[in-house]
């Protein structure tokens, strides 16, 4: 038993290694897919004389021409093989639910929780995630069943509320990373319940009146495109939230939720811009609209932290002995050769605060997320004061002197 609690965080670390892994590939294979096909399906050449043929297209890739027909109605004859594209999806929201396991519930303390935001225990924050993913499907199949979804301006505004003030309610609940994810998480389990519950049952109508030689439900077959038409969107704002954990400065800002709202529409927009250019419609002021909101955007994050009228004379004098104890105290019990940190066994990211050199290589770090952002030391679990921060501050922008 000793050597398996020994064992346990790197048992974890490996799990999270395999796991991220795996969800990269699967994530990977669905996106790959479904942005080919919607792809293919606008760039099918629909003049084609022959009446059992929808439309066709001709590559090449490989060394090798292809030429895909896509037919009006059923095949006369089943192929011995039909390819169904709904595994991806599935391993994908499997292998994301068990990241959030391994990385966020068993570190719920650490990874969820960040008691300066809302002190709650670590059953009831799993129990609010599960609440949020089930939820959010709920409440958006039960809109795409509603008449509204025939009005797509007014569905899509209000779907993007609803997200928005999802996303707005987790920042007050979680801690700004694990908010960030479960906005993710939600996005997810829609689209591979779309796929689940909507996509693939309409393909296997489909597929049974064929057979049958039946008329298929037209209704599930319309539901079905727009669910996925919904994903195609919904994709480049998940990919987002997927590298954001790398990018403390979007959702550890003070509006962090407002920035996920703007990077989601911009996000959405540049996927709309490809979706009409697959159809031969260049609006071209779609993109450079996108990289203008970007730069936007980052001015506004980023203006407020350069401050270029320092009174070096007014500034309070803080000695390196006292930032040393503070980040030896806050963030040493992780960061060090052997970090005494329940659940550590090495440095997060190998970044390992022993010396004063040590502290100058790794100052923007420091910087980012314990100054311009606090979500450095995790959930704040050592209790890092703002005077603290401060003090971390004004030494910084003092010259970062480790000669006082």
């Amino acid at each position: 038993m000793e050597i398996i609690s020994s064992l346990y965080p790197f048992i974890l670390d490996w799990l999270d290694l395999v796991v991220r892994w795996i969800h990269i590939i699967v994530g990977i294979a669905w996106i790959g897919t479904s942005f080919y096909f919607n792809w293919l399906d606008s760039r099918l050449d629909r003049e084609v004389n022959n009446e059992k043929i929808d439309g066709e297209l001709w590559s090449v890739h490989s060394g090798g021409f292809y030429h895909i027909n896509k037919l009006k109605g059923p095949p006369t004859k089943f192929p011995k093989e039909l390819h169904w594209f709904k595994w991806e999806a599935y391993s994908t929201w499997i292998s994301g639910f068990a990241l959030l396991i391994i990385v966020y519930y068993l570190n719920a303390e650490t990874m969820m929780i960040d008691k300066q935001i809302n002190e709650i225990n670590i059953f009831t924050a799993i129990i609010i995630s599960i609440t949020f993913l089930i939820g959010s499907w709920l409440i958006y199949d039960y809109l795409c069943k509603s008449s509204l979804i025939n009005n797509k301006i007014l569905f899509s505004i209000l779907c993007f509320s609803l997200a928005t003030i999802a996303s707005y309610s987790l920042t007050k609940i979680f801690g700004s990373r694990a908010a960030y994810i479960h906005v993710g998480a939600c996005i997810g389990t829609i689209m591979a319940a779309n796929v689940f519950y909507v996509i693939i049952p309409s393909q296997k109508n489909m597929v049974n009146a064929a057979l049958a030689n039946k008329e298929p439900d037209l209704k599930k077959g319309l539901a079905a495109k727009t669910r996925s038409i919904h994903n195609n969107y919904l994709t480049l704002p998940v990919l987002f939230i997927m590298i954001s954990s790398h990018f403390p400065f979007t959702y550890g800002h003070k509006y962090n939720w407002l920035i996920l709202a703007i990077i989601s529409i911009i996000g959405a927009s540049v996927r709309h811009y490809f979706n009409l250019r697959n159809q031969k419609k260049y609006n071209v002021w779609i993109l450079p609209t996108a990289a203008f909101g970007m730069i936007c955007l980052m001015l506004y994050v980023s203006l407020p932290k350069i401050n270029t009228n320092i009174d070096q004379d007014n500034l309070e004098l803080i000695s390196f002995n006292e930032v040393n104890n503070i980040i030896q105290y806050r963030c040493g019990v992780c960061h060090a050769q052997k970090p005494t940190f329940e659940g550590f066994e090495d440095a997060p990211k190998g970044v390992v605060f022993a010396t004063a050199q040590d502290i100058l290589n790794n100052l923007s770090s420091i910087k980012a997320q314990s100054i311009d952002s606090d979500i450095m030391p995790p959930g704040n679990i050592t209790g890092m004061t703002e005077a603290e921060r401060n003090k971390l501050k004004i030494w910084i922008e003092s010259g970062a002197s480790i000669n006082n």
